[in-house]
């Protein structure tokens, strides 16, 4: 670097009853403290099965991988004091990957069901978020010198590009397993072509990375699970770049749960442009005419409702640049 939901569950004790089979799953247990970039071997049973750069983060450290003001942003952990970090796409260079993989305590059993999870929260100082992020078991460790792995994960995340600079979004699933399985390794294992990506951050000092802090890893068997808990949210982009370029060229809500959406855009005279009756539909920045809007700033009045009855009343503006 170095600029740097699936069985919806409420936290990772979500399965209070069941044992984590990831050991030192929120990077607490060290065997030195972090002094730079690349050293996610000091968090105990983990290593980069890359030979990349991944990272790791601990409040014990006193240089520029401390916590929660490090080389690669701001953030608190999500428990305890540490968490890692890695690369999942790099939009300067192709197919460039980090992974973190960790033996677990005990092989999964053939036939049962599973659950899995890890938390994740992008760097504030990047301009680029991405939507490839993914949980993968294998029954050896894995490992490839800097390329993109060519596996297919169990657990993967499916949504818009996660935004969010400020909260830990839970990624999780279940799968069946083999049995055998005695090892997960976490990254990216789409290529580039296969990676959604938009920009949040145009002028971020990290760069054209998609950089992720990682933590609270769990794999445990769902048999004491509780009935899900549906959590929405949606958060709203404050720019975008319809020059189709394939990057940022919509404007579009990123949500999770959300039941229904209304959202009308305007221009600085107030002439509604455009209106998004649903939570999938987008903006191209084009008016009901299909001609295309100029450069500048708009507004945009916002109301929807999430599945967990949450109701939301917004407005603000954003910045169309081609």
């Amino acid at each position: 670097m170095k600029y740097l939901v699936s069985c919806f569950l409420t936290s990772l004790s979500f399965c209070a009853a069941s044992q984590n089979l990831v050991p030192n799953p929120s990077f607490e247990t060290f065997t030195t403290c972090p002094n730079g970039g690349g050293e996610i071997y000091y968090a105990s049973s983990w290593i980069d099965p890359s030979s990349g750069s991944s990272d790791y983060f601990n409040e014990c450290s006193t240089s520029i991988a401390t916590v929660p003001l490090n080389f690669a942003g701001y953030r608190w952990p999500r428990t305890g004091k540490a968490y890692s970090g890695i690369i999942l796409i790099d939009k300067t260079q192709s197919n460039i990957r980090e992974y973190i993989q960790v033996r677990l305590s005990d092989s999964l059993v053939k036939g049962q069901i599973y659950c899995a999870g890890f938390y994740v929260s992008l760097s504030g100082i990047v301009q680029v978020a991405c939507n490839s992020m993914s949980m993968y078991f294998s029954d050896l460790p894995i490992n490839c010198a800097g390329c993109l792995f060519p596996y297919t994960p169990q657990i993967n995340y499916q949504g818009a590009p996660i935004s969010d600079t400020l909260k830990w979004i839970l990624i999780s699933g279940t799968f069946t397993a083999l049995g055998g399985e005695s090892y997960i390794t976490i990254g990216n294992f789409n290529s580039d072509a296969n990676t959604s990506t938009s920009i949040v951050n145009p002028t971020g000092s990290g760069g054209n990375e998609a950089y992720y802090y990682i933590d609270d890893v769990y794999v445990g068997t769902c048999d004491t699970l509780k009935p899900p808990e549906i959590i929405s949210f949606l958060t709203v982009p404050n720019i975008f770049t319809p020059n189709n370029d394939g990057v940022n060229d919509v404007f579009k809500i990123t949500q999770s749960n959300i039941q229904t959406l209304d959202c009308s855009i305007y221009d600085r005279w107030g002439v509604k442009l455009w209106e998004l009756k649903n939570p999938d539909e987008s903006w191209d920045g084009r008016n009901k005419a299909g001609v295309l809007c100029g450069d500048g700033v708009y507004y945009y009045v916002l109301t929807a409702a999430g599945l967990d009855g949450k109701k939301y009343a917004l407005n603000g503006f954003l910045q169309l640049m081609r």
